[in-house]
């Protein structure tokens, strides 16, 4: 008589649940949820298009045609492979970095997980209730897969957390979506763990690499899930073996996993992401909500502050604190985006910071750079970090006076969150230069109206009436 079977691998309980559990299953206010996330992240994406940013994966797909039914978003109803177009749609998304986060894995989901899940959903015909459930679990692996390689770590060994861990969620996402079997599943995700990459060195310039990571893991999953179904095999140790995925990127030694899949299907923790109400990195947030609240509490004006101190984590620092000179004075408009004292001279002088804030032009802007060089930092060890992305400031007067002021929770996160109109206002003022008014709801209604639409067919006609992308280059 057979032993008991071995103890199944990482890989193999992620893909089982990611098979297994059936859609009529995922809550339908965790279903809602995910619809918020698709439109958020097609939101944005459209804004970064409409703006000419991380456009090249998508002008790629469109200058090497490739026949498919997925679309290429923002390119007036152009299609290709599943493939291309979750490379082009992923890279569209993280452009202006206005998608969102979760925290404690420092994990961008969606940008991996909603391009993965819309382009292989169109190509397989699959209902809108059974893409947002696989998105779903999707964002559930990836949430769960991130408190065993927490993002910390894995960034300060040079590695990006959102390419590196999400290409295995996606995965599973594109497994389900293709209808794999088990054994090709778990193939699936040891090939894709071959294919995880993404360096942090983009800080080094201000350059576009970081952007382009989200669209190659979903490209990657996709790509893996498709070798496995025609026969390719892949180590089901992929994530914990001795020169798996986790001990070669994040030095991770796994012994357990109960806690990390405690109350898996029961429990949905991978909804606790922060979504962005400013196009920055997600650490400079709280401290530009600080300055805002004490500007209107005390009618300040830019020239009535001496110096500015953001009271920040010391998680935050090497993404956008240090080193200060260089965050004084970005190089490139990404380099803007990681810079706390930037980003906070932009809503100093301009009173907002938006979709537009972020301009060549505002590099060089005088008025930008004097605010810029008298914010410094100072790190405060908040409790509620990494749960959320906590910050303040503290301002000194001109008549030496000192006023402080601290966001404990940062808008978007799981403790202060963005409701659904917020979130639904935020994609219209994504779309509005790529679309018209009448497009764009219609649009929006689509992503909205998923958990009961019978297709993507929808989604796909609505959006080929976005077109911001033109002719390929």
């Amino acid at each position: 008589m057979a032993g008991p079977r071995e103890p199944a691998t990482l890989t193999e309980r992620m893909l089982g649940f990611a098979l297994g559990h059936p859609s009529a299953d995922v809550p339908g206010e965790v279903l809602d949820w995910t619809s918020l996330r698709f439109t958020d992240t097609v939101g944005v994406a459209l804004a970064c298009a409409g703006r000419g940013l991380a456009t090249a994966a998508a002008r790629l797909a469109l200058e090497e045609p490739a026949p498919g039914p997925a679309s290429i978003w923002a390119s007036g109803g152009r299609r290709s492979r599943a493939t291309d177009a979750c490379f082009a749609n992923g890279m569209l998304a993280h452009g202006m970095d206005y998608d969102d986060t979760h925290t404690a894995s420092m994990i961008h989901p969606s940008v991996v997980i909603v391009p993965t899940a819309l382009a292989v959903g169109e190509e397989t015909g699959a209902s809108g209730r059974d893409v947002l459930a696989a998105a779903t679990i999707g964002y559930e692996l990836a949430a769960r897969l991130g408190t065993l390689a927490p993002g910390k770590p894995l960034q300060q060994r040079g590695f990006h957390p959102t390419s590196v861990l999400g290409i295995i969620p996606a995965t599973a996402v594109a497994a389900r979506l293709l209808g794999l079997s088990m054994t090709e599943a778990v193939s699936a995700a040891g090939l894709a763990g071959s294919m995880a990459a993404g360096l942090m060195e983009f800080f080094s310039d201000g350059s576009d690499a970081k952007q382009m990571h989200p669209g190659w893991a979903a490209k990657g999953a996709v790509t893996a899930a498709k070798l496995a179904r025609h026969g390719a095999t892949g180590p089901a140790t992929v994530l914990e073996g001795p020169a798996g995925l986790l001990k070669a990127f994040a030095a991770v030694e796994v012994k357990s996993t109960a806690s990390a899949f405690s109350g898996l299907g029961e429990q949905w923790t991978g909804t606790t992401v922060s979504t962005k109400p400013y196009p920055a990195g997600h650490c400079i947030h709280a401290s530009v909500d600080a300055w805002r609240t004490l500007r209107d509490r005390l009618a300040l004006r830019p020239e009535d502050v001496r110096r500015f101190t953001a009271l920040v984590p010391s998680a935050y620092l090497h993404l956008v604190c240090e080193p200060l000179a260089d965050k004084h004075t970005p190089r490139t408009v990404y380099d803007a985006r990681f810079s706390l004292p930037f980003a906070m001279a932009l809503t100093v002088v301009d009173g907002v910071l938006g979709v537009d804030s972020f301009r060549p032009e505002r590099l060089s802007d005088p008025a930008v750079l004097d605010v810029a060089r008298r914010v410094d930092y100072e790190v405060v060890e908040y409790a509620e970090y990494p749960a959320a992305f906590p910050g303040g400031v503290r301002v000194e007067l001109d008549d030496g006076t000192r006023h402080e002021e601290h966001l404990h929770h940062n808008i978007g996160s799981p403790g202060n969150p963005m409701p659904p109109e917020d979130v639904d206002a935020k994609f219209r003022d994504c779309v509005r230069d790529v679309t018209g008014t009448k497009e764009a709801e219609r649009l929006l209604d689509a992503l909205r109206g998923l958990a009961t639409a019978p297709s993507l067919a929808e989604f796909t006609a609505a959006m080929s009436a976005a077109d911001a992308l033109g002719s390929p280059r």
